[in-house]
């Protein structure tokens, strides 16, 4: 265990905190602090351009005389946006900490100058008169926009994101010498045909990415930004302080809580690990944990943190792909989210039991009172973000409505009142989001065309319920191990974009099980790879703020996320842990079961379940599987846990019992 002495002081850690939360203000998500002030202009104001753009689409606004839609409002969106996406994402980690270089202003402007001249060719882009008459001009163009998107790629995901575009782009040119046989088959395309339909066709960013940035994420980044920006982190961070600080383990549950609460709005687990684990990490060293844990505790709270409501960083591919409401799908994710932070806040009480842990000093935790009357207003944000999603349905334009009600709202109060500093730090977090998003989708288009043009997504598909014998566990099996491999190299997103596609529609087919929670179960496994080693992406992070070593910590978050592993199978195969299409008898029943029965298996994990004490060995080896099969959801699964529990239990409740008569 690490020593008290060497772990940072209160007014270290306090100085850590209020240095990220500062970062936070300025834009910490950009180098905006870093530009020089005529392109922090641009920079803000094209995004803001985009909200325009994005309310004219929705409401149907026209421009010009002409409503935004199809190619034309997608080329906009880009050519608003392009410029910014160099200056935004610097081009090594050293050069993300710097202004930009010249050569990002270049790259800026050449991308934009590709978009504004296919802008002007929209109508024949529409037409596909490109594609079909592809020019010298037209095909270098189209090279330039594909190279422009893999250095993108290459600076928001890194070099197994670019590896990964790479095998897509050379897919198309060599399936055609696979075997007819082989699952992995397809209609080669040719490097013309490849670069054409990726640039102007409805395969490539002109496809799923331009419908992810158009129609869904904007109001969503906004209300993310506006939120962050106006000390909505903070507020969240400081009253986790205030519900669990006091208790044994106290920082670790504030790190699993401020979490949950900074992931509903952050909508990503990298900015979560930043915004919380600057406070709660040397928290933790301070008051005894080791380093190695806690990151580990940081990186899985903050991993959980991508799905859960109202923002869900981790399935704005999915509202696309499966066709469903982002309204559905934000109510589907709160009980599975809630599981896995509980499940987490077990283990943690347990380690703190069993290593004698405290709490947070009295006079570094804020009364819970005063941080809910100070914070109000953004808890009245939420909640009218929630109820216009799921019970209004006004759609995807509910976060805009929500950020112009805070506006309002906030000259009501001199401590929410606003200042050209906190707005200027809300554009900045949302400019951004919205920049970092569009350098994600942008080369996405790639693995659309690669997946569907060639018609691999179908044949894997048929391969996969073949091999699977229409054993749907075995498919979910090979979904799984898949997801985990990717997840291992950042690319959970990419795992989940190319399951969707050809695995997903097997099992919903096959099995008739929701389509949300089919989606849902790939996008959770997927996010565990960044826990798991050898390249634990999301450990690697935390375990760099900790100063921990990074390999003891992913073995860590391989532990303490077990319960990521395992509840997935739970709310896919039972419905009312989705809440979708269920009662509330339904839903309440099977959560208690699920509840019960991952805190049993948490505490076998952690040697300490409460009310009971430390756990011998043998104990701990019934129940962890005591607990999986408990909340299993089958009867016979239930009882035979439920047998198994109870045997592993009631010696040590027998032996407290003789030994409070005893001491009677």
């Amino acid at each position: 265990m690490g020593s008290n002495t060497m772990n940072p002081s209160p007014e270290s850690a306090r100085h850590h905190n209020d240095t990220a939360s500062e970062e936070q203000r300025k834009g910490g998500l950009s180098r905006y602090r870093l530009m020089p002030l005529p392109f922090k202009i641009i920079f803000v104001a094209s995004s803001i351009a985009a909200l325009v753009f994005f309310i004219l689409f929705w409401f149907s606004i026209p421009v010009f005389g002409r409503v935004l839609t199809g190619v034309w409002y997608y080329y906009i969106l880009y050519a608003t946006l392009g410029f910014n996406i160099f200056l935004g994402v610097g081009a090594t980690r050293a050069q993300k900490r710097k202004p930009p270089p010249w050569y990002d202003y270049l790259l800026g402007f050449i991308l934009w100058g590709i978009i504004i001249y296919c802008l002007i060719n929209h109508e024949a882009i529409g037409n596909n008169v490109w594609i079909q008459n592809p020019t010298p001009l037209r095909l270098t163009l189209g090279c330039l926009l594909g190279l422009l998107a893999l250095e993108c790629g290459r600076r928001v995901g890194g070099w197994g994101f670019v590896g990964m575009l790479i095998f897509a782009i050379i897919y198309p040119l060599i399936c055609g010498y696979i075997p007819t046989q082989w699952p992995i088959s397809g209609y080669p395309l040719g490097f013309q045909g490849l670069i054409m339909d990726y640039a102007f066709g409805d395969n490539g960013m002109l496809g799923l990415p331009a419908r992810i940035l158009g129609h869904l994420v904007i109001g969503f980044y906004f209300f993310a930004g506006m939120m962050m920006g106006m000390g909505g982190g903070e507020f969240f961070l400081k009253l986790a302080v205030a519900l669990a600080g006091k208790y044994r383990g106290g920082p670790a549950k504030v790190a699993v809580i401020s979490s949950a609460f900074f992931g509903s709005l952050s909508g990503s687990v990298i900015a979560n690990i930043a915004g919380t684990g600057g406070f709660t990490i040397p928290a933790m060293k301070r008051m005894g944990y080791e380093p190695e844990y806690a990151a580990a505790i940081e990186a899985c709270a903050s991993t959980g943190g991508d799905t859960m409501p109202p923002i869900l960083g981790g399935v704005f591919v999915m509202i696309i792909i499966a066709q469903v409401e982002y309204a559905d799908v934000m109510v589907a994710c709160i009980i599975p989210s809630l599981l896995y932070f509980y499940g987490l806040l077990v283990q943690v009480d347990g380690y703190a039991a069993t290593h004698n842990l405290r709490g947070l000093p009295r006079e570094e935790i804020p009364p819970v009172g005063k941080t809910l009357k100070d914070g109000w207003l953004y808890l009245l944000i939420i909640a009218f973000l929630v109820f216009g999603l799921v019970y209004m349905r006004w759609g995807v334009i509910v976060p805009i409505y929500a950020v112009f009600l805070v506006l309002i709202l906030s000259f009501f109060t001199k401590r929410t009142r606003l200042t050209w500093r906190t707005v200027e730090a809300g554009l900045a977090q949302y400019a951004g989001l919205l920049n970092f998003g569009t350098a994600i989708f942008l080369p996405m288009g790639f693995f659309m065309v690669g997946l569907l043009k060639t018609g691999m997504a179908g044949r894997l598909t048929a391969w996969i319920v073949g091999f699977g014998g229409e054993n749907v566990y075995l498919i979910l099996l090979i979904g799984v191990l898949f997801s985990l491999a990717m997840g291992t190299v950042g690319l959970d997103r990419t795992s989940y974009l190319f399951l969707a596609v050809t695995m997903a529609p097997a099992v919903i087919k096959m099995t008739g099980l929701p389509t949300i929670a089919v989606h849902l179960f790939l996008i959770m496994y997927g996010g565990m790879g960044g826990l798991t080693p050898p390249v634990a992406i999301h450990a690697y992070i935390a375990a760099g703020i900790a100063g921990a070593d990074p390999v003891k910590t992913s073995y860590r978050t391989v532990r303490l996320g077990i319960i990521l592993a395992i509840f997935p199978f739970f709310f896919l195969l039972q419905p009312a842990l989705i809440i979708l299409n269920s009662s509330p008898v339904d839903i309440l029943k099977y959560l208690l079961i699920a509840m019960v029965g991952l805190g049993l298996l948490a505490s076998g994990l952690e040697g300490y379940l409460f009310k009971v004490g430390r756990l011998a060995v043998w104990q701990r080896s019934l129940l962890i599987p005591g607990g999986f099969l408990f909340a299993f959801p089958d009867w016979s699964s239930t009882i035979a846990g439920l047998v198994i529990c109870t045997t592993a239990i009631l010696p040590s409740l027998v032996r407290r019992r003789l030994a409070t008569t005893i001491a009677k």
